[in-house]
């Protein structure tokens, strides 16, 4: 991936486990989105991104790993290859945001069989990514600001 990736956090990190959420890292373009994450800017790279064009148009057994990543359900295979990850229509809305989430997860192993190491997504940022292991992470910013300091 040509530009660096940044994620925001509340504490250094020195590489990405597949463990968590979401089995990875979100990071953006935006140093700004990334900030508004925590304290510690992390600088990510990837040695092999997925584009979603990519994944949707030109790898030719995607649909068939995100079906099986899916446990066979068409619908959430769907769902996994859209870029956005949208929970699906029947969903009960109380439990829409959780189900959105674990289709990212989802989006994150279907990268990982495919091998890559991150995958595009779209969310409130806009364009994000989820990192995977096999990224490389340094902590590049930690802006301290003391407890007590009033206003902030």
């Amino acid at each position: 991936m040509s530009e660096p990736l940044y994620h925001g956090s509340h504490e250094a990190i020195s590489s990405i486990t597949p463990s968590g959420l979401f089995g990875g890292l979100f990071a953006s373009c935006s140093e700004a989105a990334a900030r508004s994450h925590g304290d510690f800017l992390h600088e990510i790279s990837s040695p092999r991104p997925l584009r979603d064009f990519e994944l949707n148009y030109e790898l030719k057994n995607a649909y068939e790993v995100a079906l099986d990543v899916a446990g066979n359900d068409a619908r959430v295979a769907e769902a996994i290859m859209d870029v956005e990850c949208p929970s699906l229509e029947d969903c009960d809305p109380l439990d829409a945001g959780e189900q959105g989430w674990d289709f990212q997860r989802m989006r994150g192993v279907l990268a990982a069989r495919l091998g890559y190491t991150s995958v595009e997504m779209r969310d409130e940022h806009g364009t994000t990514w989820l990192c995977l292991p096999g990224c490389a992470v340094k902590v590049i910013d930690h802006a301290y600001v003391p407890e007590d300091t009033p206003g902030i």
